[in-house]
């Protein structure tokens, strides 16, 4: 795949189409999405995301996609108006206070105001062992994203309060979750034939604070806090 015209990035800068898709398809099992740990019933979440349900060519593409993969019954489909990328999780609602969130998105405001926006590639689709998902990059700009809210999580909360380490973040936009444990080999097969659909190019200018919650197969998300990219270089 060559980078979209006019994004600056040089070609080494898209390894990670290449590695995600190998990894993806070296699957031999998938896993439910939905078994994981500290999400009971009705418990919501802080997390910081793009969003991209005010994007129509990003939920476009997420239609062509979902329209060719709709008939496998393991897959949950994402609605297009809950599409978005998760940055980093803050903490449960019941492990923080609403002021605290709000301080911490005070906090992300002075810490990307030095984050200039940046143009990001959405696509071609590939895979997880708990989701299908289209490849978003380059990640270099994603990851100073996510360095920034970390940051300002750890300033009002302390550095143990932050859930998972940075560098372990992939940036990915979920269309499909999957549903049950199954065989990994049809699923793969079919997102195989998907990927020739090309990808979009979209700005991002800002990062999201939400409160996010689980309805059966689906998340929820409502916007606390928008933080914009404000830097000039």
């Amino acid at each position: 795949m060559r980078p979209v015209e006019g994004t600056g990035d040089r070609p080494d800068e898209y390894e990670y189409i290449r590695s995600g898709w190998n990894r993806y398809r070296q699957l031999d099992r998938l896993v439910n999405h939905w078994e994981r740990p500290g999400w009971e019933a009705g418990r919501r979440s802080y997390h910081w995301i793009v969003r991209f349900d005010d994007r129509p060519a990003v939920q476009r593409l997420a239609e062509r996609c979902q329209a060719r993969l709709g008939h496998l019954d393991t897959l949950d489909l994402v609605p297009v108006e809950s599409l978005h990328l998760t940055v980093q999780r803050v903490s449960f609602t019941d492990e923080i206070t609403s002021s605290q969130a709000l301080a911490v998105a005070a906090a992300a405001s002075k810490w990307c105001a030095s984050i200039r926006p940046f143009a990001a590639t959405v696509g071609p689709l590939t895979g997880s062992a708990n989701s299908v998902f289209l490849s978003v990059g380059p990640h270099r700009p994603f990851h100073l994203l996510r360095y920034a809210v970390v940051a300002a999580t750890a300033h009002v909360r302390g550095a143990e309060a932050v859930p998972d380490h940075p560098t372990t973040f992939d940036p990915h936009l979920s269309i499909a979750y999957n549903g049950r444990p199954t065989v990994a080999k049809p699923v793969i097969e079919q997102v195989a034939t998907v990927r020739s659909i090309p990808p979009v190019a979209v700005q991002v200018e800002t990062v999201s604070l939400v409160e996010l919650r689980r309805d059966g197969h689906t998340y929820i998300w409502r916007q606390i806090a928008a933080v914009p990219l404000a830097g000039e270089g």
